[in-house]
Formats: structure tokens, C-alpha cells, sequence
């Protein structure tokens, strides 16, 4: 035992090596041999750097994510000669006697493999087997959890360290016991599962122990395999099917699949159309009902401009003392967050920008909001993220606004009765509602446009090519001019204006 945890102390210290190695990395080829190094350390680590592996793999960097894509399931899985006694010692029966066939090679994840098998009447099975020895280690990840954080995003000075501690500590806990996640895979599937568009394989509970979880094999294609292969049409609608049925998961059920990273899920083509298959169960975000309605509640105050957010986010559970400083600053936030569903037509989370917009209207309250939000919801923000994600990659464009439509109008009553605290803040009455730009020619208007404020962020393809081609000689920036808005918080006032002999061009917020 002790010397298991000098071991993987002795791990954390060549991982902390590698990764400044990897920051201080001043040229891609250096970089990407910094990052395949990291990628194998975490690998090999297995449990909880395994998975944060999983986290950079899964990003907007292509460059990151093709070095740490191998930990999604391809890492290096334990010899069968080691997987088989667990099995053995679990069912009082060689396994290769009780199964017509079973694969020795497996697929490897962060807390256990995997080994297809097929059954004497000619089912086929999944048999997930738990590492050896992996909660000790799983429980040591957790003492070093600011110390692996601070690689990937300073994790141990923005964010209170303990209570994350506890939530991992309570989801590994859930995810460690497999028993557990049998029972949630059971549960999710009568829940959100039952939608047509999704597939949970069934459990064998029979079979399945606290270390070993068997479940009915089914096979789709790889995240991979739908990039290069589907067509443009098949890859909207399963977008546009993937967004309704996270929406339905969030408001209707309250559960959400919170680590659908592309080694978790499969994608099936089907007379019915795109069908997705969900895999590991370990970790489900299951929401209360206050939750579910405040947020829904949150989404239409942002869309009706009705009521001030600060209250609404307490309820959600975020930290009044962080949130009170910058109250002036989260009517504009919310429009930034809940912008996609504010839209009735098809959105493109491409042009969303949200992380580079966020930080121009923050500035220096970034930290308070990362800090101001209660640990449980970084599991509601990683399976909101992989969506976004699958979106982008997709490049599907979706109504998002007719996805929430339904639970708000369903779940209005509930949302108006919650008992919201009375709190002194800001509305949204301070906020622009519009972008105006206006041609005018000798004094004579020639051409006017009136669109939402949020029409600032594309404000360069709103203007002809006589204005823009003033704006180069004149060498105005337009995207400074846009980030100076953000800064501003996107209260009314003017953008900018040319004016010469021949005609004036002027655009305002108001």
C-alpha cells in the first residue's frame, strides 16, 4: 500500500514535470511532443488524470485534442491474464466456460476495461471490469487535486477547491461502485432513455457485482466514423435530435448523462433516422425540481427581459457575495449565456463566441463568476459543453429557441411560484434592445436598419462595401469597436460614426 502511493506520488511529480514542459513549449513540434508525452502519462495514471485527459481532449483545439483523443478508449488496457481472475473469483465459474466466446483484448478506460463476450444462445455482451486497485488510487487523485488542476487552469486559485473535492469524491464514489451504476443505468434508461432517438443497452443484473457491470453489446458508429463519413443532412438532424433530447433531459427528467465524450457514445443510422447510444452511467447529474424551474425561469426573464437575474441565480445555488460586485454586469452576461435559446431559427454555435465574449464584458469579474457557482454544476456545464461541442463539429445549426419553448410554457406555473429571495440588483431595463445604422445622403436618410443588440457581434457583414472600404482608410478596428461594447456591458449609446461631404453613416445602440 505504501508503496503504491509513493509510486504515484513519484507519477504526479514527472506528470507536473511534463506539463510546464508543455505550458513553456515555444513551437507547435515542440508543443505536440510535449503533448503526446502528457497524453501517455495520464494514461497510464488511469483514474482521475485519465479523465481530465478526457476533459483537454474534448475541446475546441483540434491540435490538443488529436494528442490526448487516444485516452478516450484506446489507452493501453490490462493483460487478460490479470482481468481474468476478477472475473473468475466474482462468478465462481471460469468465464471462458460460461460464455461461448470472449474477447481477451479489450477497450480501456479511465476507471475499468472492457471485454465483448457472446453467450451460450448467442447474445452478445459488454463486460466492463474494474482496474485493480483503482479507488486507492482514485482516492489519492483526490489529495492531489489542486496539484494535477494546476496544469490544465490554475484550478486551485480560482475555485473552492474543497467543495469540487467533494463533489468528484461523491460522483467516483457512485462511479467506483458499479452495483450503483447498474442501478442508474436502469433508471436513465426508463427516464430520459425512453425518448426514441436514444438507445441504452440493458443490464444483465445477474452477472453484474460491485467490480463488474455486464451489459447487452451494442455497437454504432465513432464520433470519428460520423465526421468523415455521414452526409451534411444526416449530420443536422442528429444535431437537431442530440439538442431536443439534452433540452428534454434538463427540463422534463432532471437527469443528464454528464460524460458523453465520443468514447461514451455511438451514433447508429436507422430507417427512423440518427439514433445515438449511450454508454458508462457512472456519472449522472440529476437535478431538483427548484433547479430545473429557476433555470427555466432564468431563460425567459433573459428572453422577456422581465425580472433581474441576481435573485435567480442564488436560487440556483451561486454565492450572493461573489455575484452582488458585478449585479450591473449579469443582465448583459445572461444574453451572452442564453443567447442561442433567445433565437427561434437556426443557431450557430460556431459564431457563439461565448468564452472570448464573456471575458470582454467580465474583465475583472471573471474570477468572481468562476468562483460564485456551486461545485455540483460542473457536471451540468461538462455535459452542456460536450453538446455544444458535438454541435460545432456536426457544424448542425438548430432552432434552439423551439426546444425550450415547450418546458416553458409546460412548467410556467411551477417557475412563477418559486420562492425567489428579494435582493437589491440590477435589471435588464438598462440594456440595449437595438442596433441601429442608419445611411444618410445631403441630409436625406438613404437607408435604415433596426435589428436585436445582440447584432453587434456580426457587425461588419451588416455594412456595405463603400462603408467598410472608409473604415480601412480611416483605419477604424471594428473588432476593438465591438470589444469596447462588451466592455461597456452593451448599454445604449453610440458605436461610431463617419461623416465626410458626400454622406454620414452613424450606428448606436439604444
Amino acid at each position: 500500500m505504501a508503496s503504491q502511493a509513493i509510486k504515484r506520488t513519484w507519477d504526479y511529480a514527472q506528470l507536473a514535470k511534463d506539463s510546464l514542459k508543455l505550458r513553456w513549449s515555444r513551437d507547435d513540434k515542440s508543443r505536440e511532443a510535449a503533448q503526446k508525452i502528457v497524453a501517455q502519462r495520464l494514461g497510464k495514471m488511469r483514474g482521475l488524470p485519465q479523465k481530465v485527459g478526457q476533459m483537454i481532449a474534448f475541446r475546441a483545439n483540434p491540435s490538443t485534442a488529436d494528442s490526448f483523443s487516444e485516452l478516450y478508449e484506446s489507452t493501453e488496457p490490462l493483460p487478460w491474464e490479470t482481468m481474468r481472475p476478477l472475473l473468475k473469483a466474482a462468478w465462481e465459474i471460469d468465464p471462458e466456460e460460461l460464455f461461448r466466446e470472449i474477447d481477451p483484448n479489450a477497450k480501456a478506460a479511465s476507471l475499468g476495461q472492457v471485454h465483448a463476450a457472446t453467450m451460450q444462445d448467442g447474445r452478445k455482451l459488454a463486460i466492463k471490469i474494474q482496474y485493480p486497485g483503482i479507488r486507492d488510487a482514485v482516492m489519492a487523485d483526490l489529495k492531489s487535486l489542486g496539484w494535477l488542476a494546476s496544469p490544465f487552469g490554475s484550478l486551485s486559485r480560482d475555485f473552492d477547491l474543497d467543495g469540487y473535492r467533494q463533489t468528484i469524491l461523491s460522483g467516483l464514489e457512485e462511479e467506483l461502485d458499479y452495483r450503483r451504476e447498474a442501478a442508474a443505468q436502469h433508471a436513465f434508461a426508463e427516464g430520459p432513455g425512453r425518448h426514441p432517438w436514444i438507445v441504452v443497452p440493458a443490464v444483465e443484473a445477474e452477472l453484474s457485482t460491485e467490480n463488474i457491470l455486464v451489459s447487452h453489446w451494442v455497437d454504432g458508429d465513432t464520433w470519428e466514423e460520423v465526421q468523415a463519413t455521414w452526409s451534411q443532412d444526416e449530420k443536422q438532424e442528429l444535431g437537431r435530435r442530440l439538442l431536443f433530447w439534452f433540452v428534454d433531459c434538463l427540463f422534463e427528467y432532471g437527469q443528464l448523462h454528464a460524460d458523453l465524450h465520443p468514447g461514451n457514445i455511438r451514433f447508429l443510422r436507422t430507417s427512423d433516422g440518427p439514433k445515438i447510444v449511450l454508454y458508462d452511467f457512472g456519472s449522472i447529474y440529476r437535478m431538483q425540481d427548484t433547479e430545473r424551474w429557476a433555470l427555466l425561469r432564468l431563460i425567459r426573464a433573459t428572453r422577456d427581459q422581465s425580472e433581474a437575474p441576481l435573485p435567480l441565480f442564488v436560487l440556483l445555488g451561486f454565492r450572493f457575495d461573489l455575484l452582488e460586485p458585478m449585479s450591473e454586469r449579469l443582465p448583459a452576461m445572461c444574453r451572452l449565456l442564453f443567447e442561442p435559446f433567445q433565437s427561434e431559427f437556426p443557431y450557430d454555435v460556431k459564431q457563439w463566441q461565448l468564452g472570448t465574449r464573456l471575458n470582454d464584458l467580465l474583465a475583472d469579474h471573471r474570477m468572481n463568476f468562476r468562483m460564485a457557482g456551486p461545485p455540483k454544476l460542473v457536471y451540468l456545464l461538462r455535459s452542456f459543453q460536450a453538446v455544444i461541442q458535438y454541435l460545432s463539429g456536426l457544424e448542425a445549426k438548430v432552432a434552439w429557441g423551439r426546444a425550450v419553448e415547450p418546458y416553458l410554457t409546460r412548467y410556467q406555473q411551477q417557475a412563477a411560484r418559486l420562492a425567489v429571495p428579494k435582493l437589491p440588483t440590477h435589471d435588464f431595463s438598462s440594456l440595449a434592445r437595438h442596433l441601429k445604422v442608419e445611411v444618410k445622403r445631403a441630409g436625406i436618410v438613404k437607408a435604415s436598419i433596426a435589428l436585436g443588440a445582440s447584432a453587434i457581434e456580426r457587425l461588419e457583414t451588416l455594412l456595405d462595401p463603400e462603408t467598410l472600404k472608409r473604415i480601412e482608410q480611416e483605419k477604424i478596428d471594428l473588432k476593438e469597436i465591438v470589444r469596447n461594447v462588451r466592455r461597456r456591458g452593451y448599454v445604449p449609446g453610440d458605436v461610431f460614426a463617419l461623416v465626410d461631404t458626400q454622406r454620414e453613416v452613424k450606428v448606436w445602440l439604444e
